[in-house]
């Protein structure tokens, strides 16, 4: 071989060398990295202690053959001589007794003793509760959601338990705890401690409804969330404590119903005041969209109101609220069973006459039932009351300084203000009114209906009575169609037919007001009064029967006895008659006096020696008469003029003297003697006497004419005088008495 050759042979086994050592080389580190790979993608090297290690885990508990309950896990870990195995990613799934549940607790990790069933996990835990029809349906939209930390849960009795705090939530509402059990057998999950509960409020609604408690159970296939208390429910001014409260969920999870018991108490607190409202039990309805459809107070329901007015309290048995939708507002109230609501007053009165109430004074209305009508206020979730009504027969009583009145009716309705004070109260159906003032008799008044003003202060201002008004006071009562009362002043109008009556007198006329304070009186049209005696005025005393009086107009006054009856007045007792424009009695003075047009008729006590075959009656006119009944005098002046079949008499004055007449008590009086003053014509028969007085004696049937020059003429004009002049009615006997003695002076007329 030559040497060219050899060295190009050489070249050529040294490159082949070179490419089969890189080959080699090639060929062990891959195989270095593939082993590298294998020994790092393959399971860690079992521990000692580790037992046994499977990538899945699943076990059930069947009863029945109905599955309870089954545990999941992506891996466990079996260790040697601990007897519990380490689940990881952990689903336990619950489906009930029923099989109607797929409520699902999951976990990162557990231990597991197949000894004694206990799983236990640390960490964060979510339990999802839900039907197995929504889950189907709709999963996780009806489902409460739970989450804590460190539960157990036992296989053999489906309870899993926890200390930690915890969360929950669920479309309608949140809330947290400390410690929960969850029995899994009950579908039923308690939150031990300091409980907080959150309901969603509807829309345009931004104060929340935030319930404590000190613990609370939800039983899922009842839908019943139940707060133990003490439990306290707050929503803005608004609160709520109870012993205990059951919220009851429709099948939305949303609020449809919640009761309230263990003496519960709803309080509220405004600028105007604080309020409070107990009983035996508080039911509320929810609407679906959240806000509160009705509310009732069940069982000795007491409520009451404190502020600066005053203070309210209210009591029943029962309560029943409908809410204004979608405001959680009121809108009306019924409350039955023995209601009582009562009001005292705080503000002093501003003088003894107000009309509001003082310090210290009281209202109070009782009735089987009653409802309230609520509407919106002036300011913004502000209620105030508009109408209330009795459903049933009602007392309503007041009491302050100056009166106590009391109330009756069938029925009663009311209206109130913008401000929600009472203003307006109507009485239907048999009413009747008891006032008991401080000083006077009690008074009693019926009707069949009432209507009563109320002034600012909220005492009644004025009442209106119709149809069949009937009153009475001591001895006094009073009736008409329709009566009207102003308390500021006591005044009383009587209209429709009034008729008022005392143990003396009757008294009638178109409309009357009686001031109750000062005993005025004022009548119109057509008045009418009787006096039933001569006792009842003291101011006639004409006879024993009762006197009569009628005239256009009546005032006067029923304490002091004091009347006066003007347009076309007219008084008759027995055969007396009177009439003028206005004629005044005044019983403590026993006096009457009659003005303008005066006109009496006074029966004559009878001539002794002569009987009439009737009764001589004068008819006597003068502008003014005063009659005087204790003397049984009557005076007459201004121009009198007297007639009768005596014969006829004027003069400036004449006082007639009445006496009883022979019959003793039991006949009226009767003229027994007339006085004639001023300027006395006296005309009997055919003959006429002047004179400046004139007496005239019944008995004797005399006329005695004496001062001035005393002068009678006869019929054929024969004149007498002398200084006094004596002439007999039922005689043409004639006496003149002179300054030398008893004599006659006639003289003739001579014809020329």
């Amino acid at each position: 071989m030559r040497t060219t050759e050899g060295a190009r042979y050489a070249r050529w086994a040294a490159a082949v060398a070179v490419g089969l050592t890189l080959i080699v080389a090639a060929v062990y580190l891959r195989r270095t990295w593939h082993e590298e790979r294998v020994r790092r993608d393959a399971p860690p090297p079992v521990p000692e202690t580790v037992q046994q290690r499977s990538a899945e885990f699943s076990f059930s508990k069947v009863e029945q053959d109905r599955t309870l309950f089954t545990v999941r896990a992506s891996s466990a870990t079996e260790f040697k001589d601990q007897n519990r195995s380490l689940l990881e990613d952990v689903w336990i799934t619950i489906y009930g007794r029923e099989g109607n549940r797929y409520d699902n607790i999951h976990t990162r990790e557990c231990n597991y003793e197949p000894a004694t069933g206990h799983i236990i996990c640390q960490g964060d835990v979510q339990i999802d509760l839900e039907s197995s029809v929504e889950a189907k349906s709709a999963p996780g939209q009806r489902a409460i959601h739970v989450e804590t930390k460190n539960i157990s849960f036992d296989r053999q009795t489906g309870e899993v338990k926890s200390e930690a705090p915890v969360e929950f939530r669920f479309p309608y509402g949140e809330g947290q705890g400390v410690g929960a059990t969850y029995s899994t057998s009950e579908a039923r999950i308690r939150l031990e401690h300091d409980v907080e509960l959150k309901l969603a409020q509807p829309s345009g609604s931004t104060i929340p409804a935030v319930f404590t408690g000190s613990s609370l159970e939800y039983r899922r296939n009842e839908h019943t969330m139940r707060l133990f208390g003490p439990v306290v429910a707050r929503q803005g001014e608004r609160e709520l404590s109870a012993g205990n409260l059951t919220l009851e969920l429709d099948a939305e999870l949303r609020a449809r119903r919640a009761v309230a018991s263990g003496k519960p108490e709803m309080r509220s607190a405004d600028p105007k005041g604080r309020s409070s409202v107990t009983a035996d039990e508080f039911i509320a309805f929810f609407n679906p969209q959240g806000w509160v459809e009705r509310i009732f107070a069940e069982g000795d329901v007491h409520g009451d109101r404190a502020g600066p007015a005053g203070q309210d309290t209210f009591a029943a048995q029962r309560v029943g609220i409908e809410m204004e939708p979608r405001a959680n507002e009121p809108r009306l109230l019924t409350a039955t069973g023995d209601v009582k609501a009562s009001m005292r007053s705080s503000t002093p009165a501003p003088s003894a006459a107000s009309s509001t109430l003082g310090a210290g004074a009281w209202r109070q209305i009782e009735a089987p039932a009653m409802r309230l009508e609520f509407v919106a206020g002036a300011k913004a979730r502000e209620r105030r009351v508009e109408g209330a009504e009795t459903l049933g027969p009602g007392v309503i009583e007041t009491k302050s300084a100056e009166e106590d009145t009391r109330i009756r009716a069938a029925r009663f309705t009311a209206k109130f203000d913008s401000q929600g004070r009472l203003q307006r109260l109507l009485g239907h159906s048999g009413v009747q009114i008891d006032r008991k003032l401080t000083s006077g008799a009690p008074q009693t008044s019926t009707a069949d209906e009432l209507a009563v003003s109320l002034s600012a202060g909220g005492d009644w201002a004025t009442l209106d009575e119709s149809g069949k008004v009937r009153f009475r006071q001591a001895d006094r009562t009073a009736q008409a169609d329709r009566a009207h009362i102003v308390r500021a002043t006591d005044m009383v109008t009587l209209e429709g037919s009034p008729v008022v009556t005392d143990n003396a007198s009757r008294t009638t006329a178109a409309a009357m007001e009686i001031n109750q304070r000062t005993g005025d009186v004022h009548a119109t049209g057509g008045v009418r009064t009787s006096y039933f005696s001569a006792q009842g005025n003291g101011a006639t005393n004409f006879g024993p029967e009762p006197a009569h009086i009628t005239s256009q107009v009546l005032t006067g006054n029923s304490t002091t006895g004091h009347a006066v009856y003007s347009g076309g007045a007219r008084l008759w007792q027995g055969d007396a008659v009177i009439e003028a424009d206005t004629i005044e009695l005044w019983r403590g003075e026993q006096r009457m006096e009659a003005r303008g047009n005066v006109v009496a008729l006074v029966p004559q006590a009878p001539d002794a020696r002569h009987q009439a075959s009737r009764p001589t009656i004068w008819h006597v006119q003068a502008p003014h008469l005063q009659y005087f009944s204790a003397e049984g005098r009557a005076q007459l002046d201004g121009g009198v003029t007297a007639e009768s079949d005596q014969g006829n008499l004027l003069s400036r004055t004449l006082d007639l003297y009445l006496s009883p007449s022979p019959q003793g008590e039991k006949g009226s009086r009767q003229l027994t003697r007339a006085v004639a003053l001023g300027g006395v014509v006296v005309e009997q028969g055919g003959r006429r006497g002047t004179a400046q007085r004139g007496d005239y004696t019944a008995a004797e049937g005399k006329f005695v004419l004496s001062g001035g020059q005393p002068t009678l003429t006869d019929a054929s004009h024969d004149t007498t005088t002398g200084r006094e002049l004596t002439f007999f009615v039922s005689s043409d006997t004639i006496l003149v008495s002179s300054e030398t003695g008893l004599r006659t002076l006639t003289k003739h007329r001579i014809e020329k």
